[in-house]
Formats: structure tokens, sequence, C-alpha cells
């Protein structure tokens, strides 16, 4: 079935949703509202319009594979961990694996030591998350202590505008910090997150912080939330210790 077939029984199940809801018991105006509905004119009365479609470029890519960036721009240990998920992984980043050149250009810049602000535009699919989110990994990475021993304190705050949106963050962020056995550490921090949790579910995900209480003991490096919850955390006292 191409995109096409499939716009076009959708339009179709939708006019026919909407007749079989009307009430009509006139064929003939059945029909007619029927043909109405689904037609490729929203002027003359059709619920969708026709599709747009646009033609794309693909992106550019860097000359530079993943692993010849490990140590340059990126961690070798982080390089290690996002090549070590399945093949078939959706947040794989195998080592041969060329980034695209709007991706190497942001690490390059926020790997300086001078401390830069960097604006990406692109477009969808284009791992802009990947743009910020590596470098983050990639410093956390290189911060020294025991190779399992959490690193404590927020050092990265992730704000997003939707409680989807931070939602959408825990299978990336949980895949590319987990191979780091609970050294690097995210909280998706809003209104759903429980007080408190057993601690074997606390065992289960040690990359993860999935409670209230686990949260202000043991703030992790990267927070993930909203501007509501921020402004709690700089108002409440009990929150008090999660920015500290």
């Amino acid at each position: 079935m191409t995109p096409f077939d499939v716009l076009h029984e959708v339009k179709r199940r939708t006019a026919e949703a909407v007749v079989s809801q009307s009430g009509l018991a006139h064929d003939g105006l059945r029909r007619h509202l029927r043909e109405m509905l689904a037609g490729e004119s929203t002027a003359e009365g059709a619920l969708m319009q026709e599709a747009v479609i646009e033609g794309a470029h693909p992106f550019v890519t860097a000359k530079k594979t993943m692993q010849d960036l490990s140590g340059s721009l990126l961690h070798p240990d982080l390089i290690s961990a996002l090549d070590s998920l399945p093949v078939d992984h959706d947040y794989r980043f195998p080592r041969t694996r060329r980034p695209f050149l709007h991706q190497a250009e942001a690490w390059r810049l926020l790997a300086d030591k001078v401390p830069q602000s960097v604006l990406v535009t692109s477009g969808t699919g284009s791992g802009k998350t990947e743009c910020f989110l590596l470098p983050i990994l990639s410093d956390l990475a290189a911060q020294g202590g025991s190779p399992r021993e959490p690193l404590q304190g927020v050092q990265a705050i992730m704000l997003y505008p939707l409680n989807a949106l931070i939602e959408s963050q825990r299978e990336r962020l949980s895949a590319w910090t987990k191979p780091f056995s609970g050294k690097l550490r995210f909280c998706l921090y809003n209104g759903d997150l429980p007080k408190d949790a057993k601690e074997s579910d606390r065992r289960r995900t040690p990359e993860q912080v999935i409670d209230r209480t686990q949260l202000r003991a043991s703030p992790p490096p990267v927070l993930v939330t909203n501007v509501t919850m921020l402004e709690y955390m700089l108002a409440r006292a009990e929150d008090q210790p999660i920015l500290d």
C-alpha cells in the first residue's frame, strides 16, 4: 500500500464515520455527503486537504567517523557505549558512522575550552538532540572517580515545554547511560514522578533516578524537566538539595 493509498483510505473511512454518526436516513443525501467529505478540495467540503509533497535533500555528513572523533571531540568511553548497543537498536551510534556535519560542528564548539553558546536549526530527524546531549555525556564520562561510583549533583538541565517531550527522552538517555553501570545517571522530573519507589525498582535501573526521595538525596548529573518544575525547585525548601 503506497502512502497515497493510505491517505485515500483514511479520507474514505473518516467520511464514512461522519456519515454513520449523522443519523441521516436518506440514501441519496448520505451518498452525496460521503462523496463531498471524501473529496479532494476542502473549499468544496472535503474533510482533508490533498497531501503536499516537498522534496528534501539529505543532510550533509561529516568527513570523520565517530571513531575518528574519539578522544578529540567525544570521550572514548562514550564512543564505546554508543557502539555497544545491539545492531538493530534505534539509538546505536556505531564507530564507523559518520555523523551529520551540523552535529560534528556543534560538538566542536561545545568541546572548546572557552564556553560557547550554540544554536542549532535543522530539519526533523537530523539529530538535533545529539548535538547537545552527546557533549554533556562526554563531559560526564571524562570526570574522574570510580567507574561505578555515581556522579553526584546536577550539572546539566534539559528543559522541555511538554511532559510528552520529557518522557520521549527516557529510552534515549537510558540506552546511552546504562553502559556506565550507574556512574552516569538522569532523572525525568515532572509532576508524575512518585515520592518513593521500591528499592528493587531502583536497582533495576541504576542509570535513572525514579522517585523524588532518591532525587533529593542523590541528585543525578542530568536533570530533564520543565519550566514549572524548575520554578518549584528554586522556591520549595524540600527541593533545595536538588540544585545545591
